[in-house]
This record gives structure tokens, C-alpha cells and sequence, in this order.
């Protein structure tokens, strides 16, 4: 089980919990689209979300017999490189193999003078 959440932590994930709840019925309301959603909170709270009740969400069975191919996404997909970096480090320092003029040289050195420490 996942250590407790602070108050304001909590707060945000229930802001972000209905936002996103919100998201998806606007795929409904707005497109048409069905959509489906089960989440886990980190206490073992389940929360669903379904624009069709009555139906079910699609089987992996189904899936694979739709004329259209499905797209699977995992949160891999979602990983960009700003994202991936720690907060608290400093700013990857310019790193060039071969410096061909002088001008390079003294750009590369300035940039590791004055380079920026991210807080």
C-alpha cells in the first residue's frame, strides 16, 4: 500500500482525478466517443467512469476482431525529455566531439561559465 498523502496532495489529485473524469465526458458530449475508465487510488479506492452504462467495455477478444487496428498506448508513450529530467540538476552542458574553429571554442567555454543552476 502507498504511504499516506498530505492534504494538499490529496487536494491536487482530486482536482486532477475530476478533471479528468470531466476530459472524458467531454468525449462523449462532444465527439460521440465512448469511453471507459477504472482507476485505483493509492488508499485502494476504485474510481469508473463509463458514457454508456449499459454497455461494456470492449473485450480483448473484440478488440482484435475490429476492422480498425486498436491503438495501445502505456505511459512510455507519454515520456518526453523535459519530463525525464530531475528537478535540482543542473542544465546539460553544451558537449561538441570536435570543435572545428576557434568561435566554437569560445562559445563552448562560455556556455560552461555561465551555465544556469535549475532550483
Amino acid at each position: 500500500m502507498a504511504p499516506p498523502l498530505s492534504r494538499v496532495k490529496r487536494e491536487q489529485l482530486r482536482k486532477r482525478r475530476n478533471n479528468l473524469l470531466r476530459r472524458h465526458n467531454e468525449f462523449w458530449v462532444l465527439y460521440g466517443m465512448k469511453s471507459w475508465l477504472i482507476m485505483e487510488l493509492p488508499d485502494g479506492q476504485i474510481f469508473t467512469y463509463h458514457s454508456h452504462p449499459d454497455t461494456s467495455p470492449p473485450s480483448r477478444e473484440d478488440m482484435k476482431t475490429r476492422p480498425k487496428p486498436t491503438i495501445v498506448r502505456t505511459p512510455r508513450d507519454y515520456i518526453s525529455a523535459t519530463s525525464a529530467q530531475s528537478v535540482g540538476r543542473d542544465i546539460p552542458a553544451f558537449c561538441a566531439p570536435v570543435r572545428q574553429t576557434q568561435k566554437w571554442e569560445a562559445l563552448a567555454n562560455h556556455l560552461n561559465n555561465n551555465r544556469r543552476i535549475v532550483s
